[in-house]
C-alpha cells in the first residue's frame, strides 16, 4: 500500500498529537490538526473524519511497520497506551542498520559532486544516527 506524502504528513500530525498527554484527543480534535498541518505545508485542506480513522488503523498496524500502541479512552478521546511512544522513533533492526550502512556507502561515494553541496552533512548526519542506533541495541 502506497502511503503518499499528505498521508505521512497527517501520521506525524496525529503522532505529535497523541504524544501531547496534558489534553484529551477527540478524532474531531486529531482531523483538525491534520487539516491545519496540510494546509500549512501543502496548502490544502478537507480531511474526512474516515480518512483519520484510517490513518488511526494503519498506524495500529504493521503494514508500515509503527504498531502503535494507539488507545481509546471512554469510548472518545485518543492516546498512545505508552507516553514515550513514537512513530518516528522507532528502532532499526541489526538487518536494517547493515542495509543503510551499505546504502551510506554508496551515497558517500558521490560527496564532493557540485550540485550536491549538501550531502556531506546529511551523510554525517546518518552516519551518526545510525551509528547511536547500533550502539542502543
Amino acid at each position: 500500500m502506497p502511503v503518499n506524502r499528505n498521508a505521512l504528513l497527517r501520521m506525524r500530525t496525529i503522532d505529535g498529537c497523541l504524544r501531547r498527554r496534558h489534553r484529551s484527543w477527540t478524532i474531531e480534535d486529531l482531523r483538525s490538526a491534520c487539516e491545519d498541518a496540510l494546509y500549512e505545508y501543502e496548502g490544502t485542506s478537507g480531511v474526512s473524519l474516515r480518512t483519520i480513522q484510517r490513518d488511526i488503523e494503519l498506524m495500529r498496524s504493521d503494514k508500515l511497520g509503527y504498531n502503535a500502541p494507539i488507545e481509546v479512552v471512554d469510548r472518545k478521546y485518543y492516546r498512545y497506551a505508552d507516553p514515550d511512544y513514537s512513530i518516528s522513533s522507532l528502532p532499526l533492526t541489526h538487518e536494517e542498520l547493515s542495509e543503510l550502512t551499505g546504502a551510506l556507502d554508496i551515497l558517500s561515494q558521490y560527496s564532493g559532486f557540485r550540485g550536491l553541496s549538501g550531502l556531506d552533512e546529511t551523510l554525517t548526519r546518518i552516519e551518526d544516527r545510525i551509528r547511536s542506533g547500533s550502539e542502543g541495541q
